[in-house]
């Protein structure tokens, strides 16, 4: 495909699409969206955590040094075109549960390559915590995703080029190197539909393994004026409304439930409890379906004999941050052919 591409359709406006779709955009592509709104999408119950560590091992996160460099400055150009606001840096407090754990953290606070990221934390930054060590991990925060979604959503509505409804495989229909669906003709469609997936005919070669997750929203008092990420097994994330915080996270490997539990809630309220030592009341619970993928990176990349056709998918926990590096990378390539990186390209699970 090249520059003189007219139009693309994507299917899926969570936060893979709507990147993608502000990239595209912006280099002059009419885009097509179509989403089903589904409320409990991964993207719409994503806590946004941007965290440049990985707490197991205590070492950085895949391409770390390629993405937080750049990674706030990509969100407020959108926030800017956007005229909304949904990024934001937050300090983030790790608690140290033994004695190991901080002889780990410390070690690598002490290596070179992690001088930028890792910082000791003073005994007066967490005394009202039941812990006897922390360290801070630098270059932290949030991205807001449902409001990134919503301003994307309001932006292509307004030009009439977002329709909510539920996309049919069925009716996209190849018409020489033209994609039609409903009567409205694409040079290339791109699918980003989370474990909608899981029901696409052209891409149920690639492997998924559903993974349920909870994010409960609740109420905490007492926990200081500065806003700050905790996290002990478990995160807590402020919001930006006071006392207001999101916890997370467990793993419900192979299950496509999306019905929260109340034991579920009830499990990460009670170490909240503990971690903080402050009461806590829930406001809300959801859960969401993540497609968890192969060797935990995300499949890019046009399909091997459907010309047109391209698959973004499988970002994971670590989706608000990929996506700034991601939608760019396969926005380029679906317009130029600039290849994506070997370790997402969907090519390498071909032949």
């Amino acid at each position: 495909m090249n520059s003189k591409t007219n139009s693309i359709l994507i299917v899926g406006s969570g936060l893979a699409g709507s990147t993608l779709a502000m990239e595209l955009a912006q280099r002059g592509v009419h885009v097509v969206l179509i989403d089903n709104q589904f409320p409990q999408s991964s993207s719409r119950v994503a806590a946004g955590l941007l965290n440049p560590i990985v707490p197991k091992g205590v070492r950085k996160t895949w391409q770390c040094d390629t993405l937080f460099p750049a990674l706030y400055d990509y969100y407020t150009h959108w926030e800017k075109a956007l005229d909304a606001k949904f990024i934001h840096r937050y300090p983030f407090l790790n608690l140290h549960a033994n004695a190991n754990e901080t002889h780990e953290w410390n070690k690598q606070r002490e290596n070179a390559s992690m001088a930028d990221w890792l910082s000791k934390a003073a005994p007066d930054d967490f005394n009202q915590l039941p812990f006897e060590d922390a360290t801070w991990v630098n270059h932290c925060g949030r991205l807001d995703v449902p409001t990134l979604l919503s301003a994307v959503q309001h932006h292509f509505f307004s030009q009439g080029q977002y329709f909510t409804e539920q996309f049919h495989h069925n009716e996209l229909k190849k018409s020489n190197a033209i994609w039609c669906y409903k009567e409205k003709e694409y040079d290339a469609v791109v699918f980003c539909e989370g474990i909608g997936v899981l029901e696409n005919p052209w891409f149920q070669w690639l492997f998924f393994d559903p993974t349920g997750g909870d994010i409960l929203t609740v109420h905490i008092p007492n926990l200081g004026a500065t806003p700050r990420i905790i996290k002990q097994k478990q995160w807590i994330v402020p919001t930006g409304e006071p006392d207001i915080y999101l916890l997370g996270s467990n793993f419900h490997k192979n299950s496509l439930s999306h019905v929260p539990e109340t034991s579920d809630a009830e499990a990460l309220i009670l170490r909240a409890q503990q971690i903080t030592q402050q009461p806590v009341t829930l406001l809300s619970h959801q859960r969401a379906v993540r497609p968890t993928v192969q060797q935990r990176r995300p499949y890019l990349g046009e399909h091997q004999s459907e010309k047109g056709l391209f698959v973004y998918n499988g970002l994971g926990a670590k989706g608000s941050s990929l996506c700034s590096w991601l939608s760019p990378m396969l926005a380029e390539h679906i317009l130029a052919g600039n290849p994506v990186n070997d370790e997402v390209d969907i090519a390498r699970f071909n032949g």
